[in-house]
């Protein structure tokens, strides 16, 4: 107990805004001399350098991957952000659905000063780290925040978050795993909240919305439930979906609904987007994210697909 004591005392001091920010660039500026397996991951604010001297910044914590990432791959090799800043601007309405602590939503109200914003994250710990980062960047007026998981019905639903097992004394963990799938034999790693759920199509029309052009969906293996429930929509407004498609998982489902829709598949490659016929792989190919687009949205997209 002495030792897990002092091990978390030691974190406590590492991880401290100030000194992690000390430790972090000296660690960066030393990268070349260390083994690769020493990256201390940054906890406190992040700046963030987009285009044209913009920059954000972000409160984080070391359980967050997306921003120990951004800090040592920088933002334009973290997913599709170079694709996303393009094609932000060409839009006036953005849901992102599994805000986490806001990345997205944040360069989108950065790079297009008009677009409306309106992100969703029900795990508590993202969420309050997603209100501060609004905040800290003046967004409060473009970026709605919304607490709510959106799923394939309405009413209420279990949420898993899962706890920190490294860092005891941490209230909020930014690992990005929790879910609305879960085992409640393992509430021991997990809490367990009740979180309110809508479908897509109930809250598009409660909101009076009269257009949404680009959707990002990253929700830990729910994404097929939450369009089960969005024919509205889909066949009224036929947004871009940038979709987490993870291997042998949810992908045939994904497909079934989207196809109905007509919608086309093209898949984030590292030099653009690939148009596939299927999502369905026989093997994992890597790919972890595809743009799902009705060909009446195909021109948004056209600069960034491969030929």
């Amino acid at each position: 107990m002495q030792i897990q004591n002092v091990k978390q005392s030691v974190y406590k001091l590492i991880y401290s805004r100030h000194i992690n920010y000390i430790l972090r660039n000296i660690n960066w500026y030393l990268s070349g001399l260390l083994p690769e397996k020493i990256k201390i991951p940054p906890s406190g604010i992040l700046k963030v350098k987009i285009a044209n001297g913009r920059a954000l910044q972000l409160y984080t914590n070391q359980t967050n991957y997306l921003t120990q990432l951004l800090f040592w791959q920088g933002h334009a090799n973290f997913e599709y952000t170079s694709i996303f800043l393009k094609l932000i601007q060409k839009v006036s309405t953005f849901y992102d659905i599994g805000a986490n602590i806001g990345y997205y939503s944040l360069l989108a109200a950065a790079q297009n000063k008009e677009v409306k914003v309106v992100g969703f994250e029900p795990a508590s710990g993202p969420l309050h780290y997603f209100k501060k980062n609004v905040s800290v960047n003046n967004f409060s007026e473009r970026i709605k925040t919304e607490p709510i998981a959106l799923s394939q019905k309405e009413g209420e639903l279990k949420f898993y978050e899962r706890k920190s097992l490294k860092y005891h004394y941490l209230k909020h963990n930014l690992a990005g795993d929790g879910s609305a799938v879960g085992n409640d034999d393992a509430s021991k790693d997990f809490n367990i909240r009740k979180v309110k759920t809508l479908t897509l199509d109930s809250y598009v029309k409660s909101s009076k919305e009269n257009r949404i052009d680009l959707i990002k969906m990253d929700t830990e293996g729910t994404e097929h439930l939450i369009l089960k429930s969005a024919s509205y929509v889909l066949i009224e407004w036929q947004p871009i979906i940038i979709c987490e498609t993870l291997f042998n998982t949810t992908e045939s489902d994904l497909e079934e609904i989207l196809i109905v829709h007509g919608y086309e598949f093209y898949n984030h490659v590292d030099k653009g987007l690939e148009k596939v016929n299927k999502l369905s792989r026989e093997q994992d190919n890597g790919v972890r994210n595809c743009f799902f687009v009705h060909p009446s949205k195909y021109h948004l997209i056209a600069e960034f697909v491969l030929n």
